[in-house]
């Protein structure tokens, strides 16, 4: 205690003095030193001492991603590792190849309901056993599908990726689509289908879709309440006994893992995994667009209107790619981009609008979207021409480009920040048969995108005067202006014809 006190008091006399050398130079008159403050030069302001302005960055240089180590085993199932040892933890993803667009065509969203039953019980586990293997571990372990493929996705500690593995290859190989589990599924979906259809976004991208695609199977983004009604115990087991194959799914493991450790722990969860021969569907060719043309989803007593604006465009791997990014970067990549910059900084039509181009196996679409005030629907949709026509007809400036490239560039450390998001870009890169220094040299290939190049590819991929315009909101009050843009057919929340108008 008295060393503290001594420690407290010599700290007060030394303020104290500081305090009083401090006062004393201040309390000389000017006049009393006439030369020396002759020679005293201003003080600097606190902006010129301590700039607040950063310095400008540096050429954006390539992220050295984690070696990717291939493995396979006996059956066919390809192993992806990536080590990282940032933390103590295993990243899992399973990824069958096959998803929505492997529905039958009298069965849309079929993947989406065997992916929700996979956690539902195994021969092994029941639900609830195995929602509670999973928590005793500390991980998680959930399931989805999407257009091309059906995932299991698993994250714990790196000393339980075998456990893990193990319930993952359960829940794969042995689920026993339990007629009572289904029972209990049916009525959530329908509970949520019955939400969904109240939502002017979802009513948008399922319309959008719909349209664009015809017959393709990536037409539908969701199942139906009536095909939820009618699925039956078989038909999940029939989708899954085609395509929950071994030589149909790659296995990617991110984390603090040895390959040679994943290869043992794979080949005991998966090992027993029998191959068979794979049923391709035939492809089909999405319908070619030739004009333009308007849906509008009749939503009476609406405030607002959802727009979405697109065409197809390409595939992933698909050489243009970037370029395409780079131009919709400056089109509506982000809240600096010019859709955002006009539609709300100068017209105030809306808090946000955006563009994005949808990445597929097979060819996926562009599209441009906001949702405005119902008043301002015509002159919206009027403001997204204005800007599709710009960035397809005009270079985009050097000044414009290079903000929109050092935008994609520098975000790019962030989307390999944990190793989660590292296995989501290996998951991608080996579903869409990129090459593995594909990551290595991706922020380099983006500033390297010259204007002739972003220019090309936006005039090839982004097409207003084929688009599909498609808003849902008050038909009366903006579908007979809309003829200005192309034919309009209108039609109720369910998809329902009301009426068609021909183009002005």
């Amino acid at each position: 205690m008295s060393t503290l006190r001594t420690a407290t008091r010599l700290a007060a006399v030394v303020a104290a003095i500081t305090l009083a050398q401090g006062c004393a130079t201040t309390s000389h008159p000017a006049s009393a030193t006439p030369a020396a403050n002759a020679q005293t030069t201003p003080e600097k302001t606190a902006s010129e001492a301590y700039p607040t302005t950063p310095p400008p960055p540096g050429p954006a240089t390539d992220v050295a991603f984690p070696p990717i180590h291939h493995d396979k085993l006996a059956n066919g199932l390809q192993i992806v590792v990536v080590e990282d040892d940032a933390l103590p933890a295993a990243y899992v993803q399973l990824v069958v190849r096959s998803g929505q667009s492997s529905d039958p065509s009298d069965m849309p969203g079929l993947s989406n309901l065997v992916a929700a039953m996979l956690d539902e019980g195994t021969r092994h586990h029941t639900s609830a056993q195995l929602a509670e293997a999973i928590e005793f571990l500390g991980a998680d372990i959930s399931a989805s599908a999407d257009a091309d493929t059906t995932r299991l996705v698993g994250r714990s500690l790196s000393e339980h990726l075998g456990e893990v593995l193990g319930l993952m290859g359960e829940m794969a190989t042995e689920p026993t689509f339990s007629n009572a589990e289904l029972r209990k599924l049916k009525a959530r979906e329908l509970d949520r289908l019955a939400l969904s259809d109240q939502d002017p976004s979802y009513l948008s991208r399922r319309a959008f879709y719909a349209t664009l695609y015809g017959d393709h199977p990536y037409a539908h983004v969701d199942t139906t309440p009536a095909v939820v009604k009618r699925v039956t115990r078989h038909d999940l087991t029939s989708w899954h006994a085609r395509y929950f194959i071994p030589n149909n799914a790659y296995l990617v493991v991110v984390g603090k893992v040895a390959p040679a450790e994943v290869h043992a722990a794979a080949e005991q969860a998966f090992g027993r995994w029998q191959p068979r021969l794979l049923e391709r569907h035939q492809a089909r060719t999405p319908p070619e667009r030739k004009e333009r043309s308007v849906l509008i989803v009749d939503r009476p007593g609406s405030v607002q209107s959802e727009i979405r604006i697109g065409n197809l465009a390409l595939r992933r791997d698909d050489p243009s790619w970037i370029p395409l990014q780079v131009a919709n970067q400056v089109l509506g990549g982000d809240a600096a981009s010019r859709l955002f910059m006009d539609l709300r900084g100068k017209r105030s039509l809306t808090y946000g609008a955006y563009s994005a181009v949808g990445p597929r196996l097979d060819v996926g679409p562009f599209a441009a979207m906001a949702a405005v005030r119902t008043p301002v629907t015509v002159q919206a949709v009027q403001a997204f021409f204005d800007n599709l026509d710009a960035i397809t007809t005009q270079p985009v400036p050097a000044p414009e480009l290079k903000a929109a490239e050092q935008s994609l560039s520098d975000s790019f450390p962030l989307r390999i920040s944990t190793p989660g998001r590292i296995a989501d870009l290996v998951a991608d890169q080996t579903l869409y048969h990129l090459p593995d220094d594909y990551w290595d040299t991706y922020r380099t290939r983006i500033n390297a995108v010259t204007q002739a190049e972003a220019l090309a590819a936006a005039k090839a991929f982004i097409r207003p005067d084929s688009a599909l315009i498609v808003v849902v909101g008050e038909a009366a009050d903006f579908a007979d202006a809309l003829r200005a843009y192309g034919p309009v057919t209108v039609v109720d929340t369910k998809g329902h014809v009301e009426r068609r108008l021909p183009a002005k």
